[in-house]
């Protein structure tokens, strides 16, 4: 069963579960670490017998690409737990939600930042890689994004040449 519940609508103990998740994944990562990141809007879990075995957030913004304003979903913290890996739970929620992104939200694209070895595993999803300046806020000031970001969108690919996500990143 998957579920699509607003972040904010969470209990206190699915977050608390989704924070060790999340902790467990990337809380020695560097680059996470060092960066203020955006509170999601929605959270969209996969349960089995009433046990997460895959999960990822949604934040909901518009952005700048290029000239143009656009409404995006984006992508964090997409996480299957360590027991229920290899069974392709992520590659199944997230193709069965890109409706909720372009249908039920509305917008315009999808974007995630990423490493280098998840890439492979997004483009089988159809997203795809952009190779421009992708900036963000932090309480410091704007900053430059140094790891990969990722677009899905409905028709053609995008070559933009410059991304601004208008806020904290996600």
């Amino acid at each position: 069963m998957i579920k699509i519940v607003k972040y904010s609508k969470l209990n206190g103990l699915t977050k608390s579960k989704l924070d060790a998740y999340i902790n467990d994944e990337f809380g020695h990562i560097p680059i996470v670490t060092e960066t203020e990141w955006s509170k999601p809007d929605w959270t969209i879990i996969k349960y089995q017998n009433d046990t997460i075995v895959t999960f990822y957030n949604i934040v909901e913004r518009e952005i700048s690409v290029d000239d143009g304003t656009f409404k995006v979903g984006g992508i964090n913290n997409v996480i299957t737990p360590r027991q229920y890996r290899g069974k392709g739970y992520a590659s199944q929620v997230l193709k069965e939600t890109e409706n909720v992104i372009f249908n039920q939200l509305k917008c315009d694209m999808g974007v995630l930042l990423c490493a280098d070895s998840l890439l492979p595993f997004y483009e089988r999803l159809n997203w795809y890689r952009v190779e421009c300046p992708i900036f963000f806020r932090q309480s410091s000031g704007v900053k430059s994004w140094k790891a990969n970001a990722m677009l899905l969108t409905k028709k053609e690919k995008m070559n933009p040449q410059k991304i601004d996500l208008n806020g904290l990143p996600w």
